[in-house]
């Protein structure tokens, strides 16, 4: 039976000064033994259950253990000796040198889900070619990695929800930013390399940043706008208060800004915002934005063929209700093409109050819809 070593007690034998040159020795030490790598990693007890799923997943991150520089330093050490680990399989597998330095990505769910006795033949694991030991050597391999690959993300998660703090009143769901973030995590120990003396926390807090704010610019408009586009007008917005002119002098903001002229143009014409035309826009009469944006008669469109039926039901409709429920509606949704008015204009023209006219118009809705005419308008809600 071959040889078993806790993957905790593997990394006390690795040191920072020596790692370089003590790692191929190690390796070959594994190697020849046929020695597999055991994880075993500490959980703890979990709290007391909670409803939502988004609690749920950040009491189970708080149950794995954080790192200390020390023992980060180790496990990142260790990561690195399974890495070597596996290019070296790969080499004597005769992968070619681009399918020996590819780190396995977290797409490759192949070389997780083939049993002991089916492995599948993947570029994670190895080519068709290969012998049944050569393969379960390379799939063993690439186990051991992504277990350990995957521990180092589960530590480090913790980061997630403290920098989310800075971010929590963007538009964008708690949960797709942590998701965005936790994916950034993998990236981040494809390219950490422990060799350079900072620790990966500081290292993946970077990816976590840059995660969130890919976030928020690419998902926080109801019409995407290029990052690229929205990082120009931040720099243009930092400028513009102080351009003679203002935004009618584009040479100048491009000047100032650092901004090639017609990246200028092309940020300040496609940064748009959208506005719902049901927001309020005066909360005194109640009136919302579609009651002041002029529009045109739909049913003069002749691709819209159904206007005309729909106008017909409503015409129908409103002439069962009271003559001042019509003079209502007419005026109050363009009837009959007269022009939209608000509730105050309304009163205005009846001479009565917007209190009483916004009675009058629910009174006329709650017949319309409960009419024989309702359910025939209902289909082009």
């Amino acid at each position: 039976m071959a040889p078993e070593i806790q993957f905790d007690d593997l990394i006390e034998r690795l040191h920072e000064d020596s790692f370089d040159s003590s790692a191929p020795a190690l390796i070959e030490q594994l190697n020849a033994a046929g020695t597999h790598v055991l994880f075993d990693f500490e959980r703890l007890e979990p709290q007391a259950p909670v409803k939502d799923r988004f609690s749920s997943f950040r009491d189970e991150v708080a149950r794995i253990p954080t790192m200390d520089r020390v023992s980060e330093l180790q496990f990142a050490m260790g990561l690195e000796l399974l890495w070597m680990r596996l290019q070296d399989a790969r080499k004597r597998a005769g992968f070619s040198q681009e399918e020996v330095e590819r780190y396995p990505d977290i797409n490759d769910t192949k070389c997780l889900n083939c049993g002991p006795s089916d492995q599948l033949s993947c570029f994670g694991c190895s080519p068709a070619t290969c012998d049944v030991r050569t393969r379960e050597e390379l799939r063993d391999r690439t186990h051991d990695l992504i277990a350990a690959r995957n521990e180092m993300v589960e530590r480090h998660m913790h980061v997630v929800f403290h920098l989310l703090e800075k971010y929590r009143h963007v538009s964008i769901p708690n949960e797709d930013l942590v998701q965005e973030a936790n994916e950034s995590l993998f990236r981040a120990v494809e390219g950490f390399d422990f060799r350079r003396g900072f620790r990966f926390k500081t290292y993946g807090a970077y990816w976590i940043n840059q995660a969130f704010l890919n976030a928020i610019y690419n998902q926080s408009r109801t019409v995407r706008v290029p990052a690229y586009i929205q990082k120009a007008m931040k720099k243009i917005s930092r400028v513009i208060g102080d351009v003679d002119g203002g935004v009618h002098n584009i040479d100048a903001i491009a000047e100032k800004a650092g901004v090639d002229r017609k990246l200028v143009l092309s940020a300040m014409g496609r940064n748009r915002f959208t506005l719902s035309l049901n927001k309020v826009v005066d909360q005194n009469e109640g009136s919302a934005m579609v009651e002041i944006i002029a529009g045109r008669d739909e049913a003069e469109s002749p691709e819209l063929g159904e206007n005309s039926a729909m106008t017909s039901y409503l015409e129908h409709a409103v002439k069962r209700l009271s003559e001042r429920e019509q003079e209502v509606m007419r005026m109050r949704f363009g009837l009959g093409g007269v022009g939209i008015k608000t509730l105050s204009e309304v009163g205005s023209s009846l001479g009565i109050s917007l209190e009483r006219v916004r009675q009058i118009q629910r009174a006329a809705l709650d017949k319309i819809r409960g009419g024989d005419f309702g359910g025939k308008l209902e289909q082009f809600a």
